[in-house]
């Protein structure tokens, strides 16, 4: 009992606190120091002066939220959504949309100088619309039935009647009080993620056979699939990828339905597409079938439905490709694909990533094994978040 005393008196110290937050770290929360310990705190921004309360305490940083703002920045302004702070989709709309801009390429420059990774060239940020761009969303359920979106930092729904991130078509839907008519059959046992994609058309589990127009060409995919969230965006990566030199024979690693392989077709003899997921596989070949048919193009491609950890035993794996265009999950590459690039000496990588700390750590993998690190640009995919893209290119 005495300890657990001394324990809560010591967390009742520290309950309301002063401090000055110094910079907001990758993950979007600002960094401030107790007593030479390291806070994190949500929803702050840098050079502010906060009235805070310890949330949790542990043995290397505290958490922590924000009581008063004694000192806003000057940047600080008013959410637009009355759902922020509450929805877990957004974490940097009390900021302006600049200033947004200049915290993400910081929090990722971050990363980069404290892993010793350096660039050939300086860094280009790609920047897009602020608001109304997001084409795909998961929604949940709880177990009375609401629809809405996960809550911050928990699993509550929350229900929403509207979200200015979203696509119109989408935004209409919410405004309307449409959502629950597209997910319909509901009950507890079912799944609690609702998924929709919206850009000319609106699919859902009612019509789950999506279409997207990317640079005016027609992607297929299913709604429960993968497919990322702004199109807009998505096309200046690609159009960075279609930079790449002609080539014999391109690896298209982590392929999904063949977005990027959609946009090479004229650039090599052979695409050769890795994806372990087989309906996307299926997907994308009926994909290229189409494309390549309708621009009269004679590459040739062939399409493996493999894991990433197990490509390298395939005999196409000991083919000698002129560039691959690799893009993995959250996780990053795997150990086993960072051991077959160190053997197959791909001498052109375009590296696509959705996660910034992961491509670091793969960086400092592919210069070590001799590439050379020419340049990386960060696509704004997901503004009003800390999140952003990055391609990286990679020499040998």
């Amino acid at each position: 009992m005495r300890q657990a005393f001394i324990h809560s008196c010591v967390f009742c110290i520290l309950l309301f606190v002063y401090v000055t937050t110094e910079k907001i770290v990758f993950g979007g929360k600002a960094l401030a120091r107790v007593e030479g310990k390291a806070v994190f705190i949500p929803f702050a921004l840098p050079q502010e002066k906060l009235d805070i309360s310890i949330t949790q305490s542990r043995r290397d940083y505290n958490e922590a939220v924000i009581n008063k703002i004694l000192t806003p920045s000057p940047h600080r302004i008013a959410p637009p959504c009355p759902y922020f702070g509450r929805c877990g989709g957004c974490n940097l709309q009390m900021a302006e949309e600049q200033y947004q801009q200049v915290i993400r390429q910081a929090m990722v420059e971050e990363l980069f100088t404290r892993a010793h990774v350096t660039a050939e060239q300086p860094p280009v940020f790609v920047a897009g619309s602020a608001w109304e761009y997001r084409n795909r969303f998961q929604f949940h359920a709880d177990k009375h039935g609401t629809i809405g979106m996960h809550g911050l930092a928990s699993n509550t729904v929350i229900p929403v009647q509207d979200c200015p991130i979203a696509v119109p078509a989408l935004r209409r839907v919410l405004q309307h009080g449409k959502l629950p008519t597209l997910f319909p059959h509901r009950n507890k046992k079912e799944q609690d993620r609702y998924h929709l994609f919206a850009q000319d058309s609106l699919y859902s589990p009612l019509n789950p056979d999506a279409a997207a127009r990317v640079h005016n060409t027609v992607l297929n995919f299913s709604v429960f699939g993968f497919f990322q969230s702004n199109i807009s965006m998505l096309e200046n990566v690609i159009d960075c990828i279609t930079s790449l030199p002609e080539c014999t024979r391109i690896l298209d690693f982590y392929a999904g339905v063949g977005t990027f392989s959609a946009f090479l077709t004229g650039k090599a003899q052979e695409i050769h597409l890795v994806e372990h997921n087989e309906r996307a596989m299926h997907t994308a070949q009926k994909n290229l079938e189409r494309i390549i048919t309708a621009r009269n193009h004679s590459c040739r491609c062939f399409f493996h439905a493999v894991s990433d950890a197990h490509w390298n035993t395939l005999p196409a794996a000991r083919l000698h490709y002129d560039a691959a265009v690799i893009d993995p999950p959250r996780q990053g590459l795997h150990t086993q694909v960072i051991a077959y690039l160190k053997e197959a000496a791909i001498p052109l990588l375009y590296y696509v990533s959705c996660n910034p700390a992961t491509f670091v750590r793969d960086a400092k993998e592919l210069t070590a094994m001799g590439y050379r690190f020419t340049q990386y640009r960060l696509f704004d995919f997901y503004p009003q978040t800390h999140h952003c893209e990055l391609m990286g290119i990679f020499i040998r």
